[in-house]
């Protein structure tokens, strides 16, 4: 019977990724979001009681081992690969899927980003069972039976609506991606039991890189900020987005919006908040010009102080902020910058 609770540690160059470390270890040492899976992980088990595992497939791979196994997690298991798989999605989801046939765990937890998304599309396909993306919260429930399973909350219908999505009973594993943002990275230790599978080799890929440019992205800022501006759809004219930008450059602050500033261009996606973006806790959050849709509020709820600035003084954003001002935004941002 299918058993444990896998998290993928997606890793580039022999370093486990920011999106994975947030899953699985102290985000001191590693990312963010290996850090967050591992306690989504921890969760799951105070009432499931499954073990925590963690697989890992690399040219590198004891160096990405070492990396896990004070992480929190109860197993790993491992394919050292005989070349650099980076990209090679084809390839790499037939070994990821190999790995969890042996395995045989319950519920698999993936970091939602593109490789992510790419790679356990097609272990899905290969295991024929399915994926939930971009879940936003994790939730236990029991069967008559006796067996639990996972409650897969994630917006959806263009982040309208919040739906719940349940895997057919007897399909396994239970496999979804996770955002980044939507848990708490875990910070406890402990020793893993380490196994290779020697068995298991990385196929020709049918997948080319002809080059690699860095991605210019400020998404960990956004998740590690401890003060984020976060412009609404009152800040989407150019010179309360210039005043905007001005204010968080003085306060030294991360940027961050809603959808509206999203699609608009003025920040880039991965700095979206909310149900459609990315969750996050900073210590002080300054919202501008954001009417408090539950779309959005989701993203920021667990802000410990928070400062709204709306001209309209019934605007839902109040109802979550500690401070207030009913006012012009581009009044007081100005009034703050000539100071």
């Amino acid at each position: 019977m299918a058993n444990g609770i896998c998290v993928y540690a997606e890793n580039y160059n022999g370093k486990i990724e920011p999106v994975t470390a947030e899953l699985i270890f102290p985000y001191t040492t590693l990312f963010r979001s290996t850090a967050e899976l591992i306690s989504a992980a921890h969760k799951i088990k105070e009432t499931t009681n499954e073990p925590i595992q963690a697989i890992v497939a690399g040219s590198e791979c004891e160096a990405l081992v070492d990396q896990l196994t004070q992480s929190g997690v109860d197993e790993i298991y491992a394919v050292k690969t005989d070349r650099d798989c980076a990209f090679q999605d084809d390839a790499l989801s037939q070994v990821v899927a190999e790995m969890l046939k042996k395995i045989d765990p319950s519920s698999v937890l993936v970091p939602a980003t593109p490789m992510g998304r790419s790679i356990f599309s097609r272990v899905a396909v290969k295991l024929n069972c399915g994926l939930t993306a971009d879940c936003t919260e994790l939730l236990v429930d029991k069967r008559e039976d006796g067996s639990y399973y996972i409650k897969q909350n994630k917006p959806s219908f263009g982040e309208n609506v919040f739906v719940t999505i349940v895997t057919k009973e007897g399909y396994y594993p239970q496999m979804m991606t996770v955002r980044p943002g939507v848990y708490t990275p875990y910070e406890g230790a402990g020793e893993a039991e380490v196994t290779y599978f020697e068995d298991i080799s990385l196929p020709e890929s049918k997948i080319e890189v002809t080059s690699a440019v860095p991605a210019e992205a400020e998404t960990d800022s956004i998740l590690a900020a401890e003060v984020v501006v976060v412009g609404g759809r009152g800040a989407e004219e150019p010179e309360s987005f210039a005043l905007l930008k001005a204010f968080a450059d003085k306060i030294g602050a991360a940027i961050g919006g809603t959808r509206p500033l999203a699609d608009t261009g003025q920040i880039p996606f991965q700095n979206q908040i909310g149900q459609t973006g990315f969750t996050i806790r900073p210590k002080i959050c300054i919202s501008l010009g954001v009417s408090g849709a539950i779309q959005h509020t989701e993203g920021i709820k667990d802000t410990k102080l928070m400062v709204a600035i709306n001209t309209d003084e019934n605007a839902p954003i109040y109802n979550i902020a500690d401070y207030g001002i009913a006012a012009d935004l581009n009044e007081v941002l100005k009034a703050y910058l000539e100071l």
